[in-house]
């Protein structure tokens, strides 16, 4: 489903356990990863997002430039996407003064 910059599936797509990633413009990369928290836990159900910038996937990125945790509910989902715009319009403005390897 369409979130203005960003295609990002709806939230049963996390409640299924899925990762989702993605990028635009080659370098802004972002990640969503949803934690259930275990019945007898007292953690709580949240979904991660994270952003980096550069070329290499999650795992090889060197430095986050963004993480934020959301509740595990629809709400949580169009919170992340709220996070993910205003962290695409910030590096759209910085992005020239960059150098990705």
């Amino acid at each position: 489903m369409l979130h203005g910059y960003f295609d990002l599936p709806t939230f049963y797509f996390f409640e299924e356990g899925n990762i989702w990633s993605g990028s635009l413009y080659t370098n802004f990369n972002y990640r969503i990863v949803p934690k259930k928290a275990k019945k007898d836990s007292d953690e709580k159900s949240e979904l991660r997002m994270a952003v980096w910038y550069g070329t290499k996937c999650f795992d090889m990125a060197e430095e986050l430039v963004a993480q934020y945790s959301e509740d595990y509910s629809a709400e949580g989902l169009e919170a992340c996407i709220a996070h993910l715009t205003k962290e695409f319009e910030h590096f759209k403005e910085i992005r020239k003064t960059l150098s990705f390897d």
